[in-house]
């Protein structure tokens, strides 16, 4: 009996070491990316950020629409938009699955509003509007 016991603990050990490098391993804190901290994270403003990719079609249709959206909503939000290639570690911490592009308004270090796909300028435009 104390051979079972011994192992149903070990076995839940186990279990919960597992889940837990799983969970921490899934959303890094980006504490070393001073500059996202000061820039999203410690902004007083709304900051709409835009994960994507050079490569990902989408993701440059989608920085055409902010680059003519922009202008319209800069006295409400700053934007920037964040290569995932270049900065892994801020999109694994923030990114809601695999899929870009994704958008997102931060607020007082805080997520808002987000959202993954990009269904065109008017679309876009009408999100921003009910976000901001």
């Amino acid at each position: 009996m104390d051979t079972l016991n011994r192992n149903i603990t070990i076995g839940v050990g186990v279990v919960l070491a597992v889940l837990f490098v799983l969970a921490s391993g899934r959303h890094p804190e980006p504490t070393n990316d001073p500059w996202f901290r000061q820039a999203v994270l410690e902004n007083s403003h709304p900051v709409v950020v835009k994960f994507g990719a050079d490569w990902c079609g989408p993701c440059r249709g989608m920085d055409a629409a902010i680059d003519d959206l922009e202008p319209r909503f800069s006295s409400r939000a700053k934007f920037l938009k964040i290569d995932i290639d270049k900065r892994p570690e801020l999109f694994t911490h923030y990114g809601s699955g695999k899929g870009i592009p994704q958008i997102m308004i931060f607020k007082d270090g805080e997520i808002i509003a987000q959202q993954r796909g990009f269904g065109g300028e008017e679309g876009l435009k009408q999100w921003l509007e009910s976000s901001l």
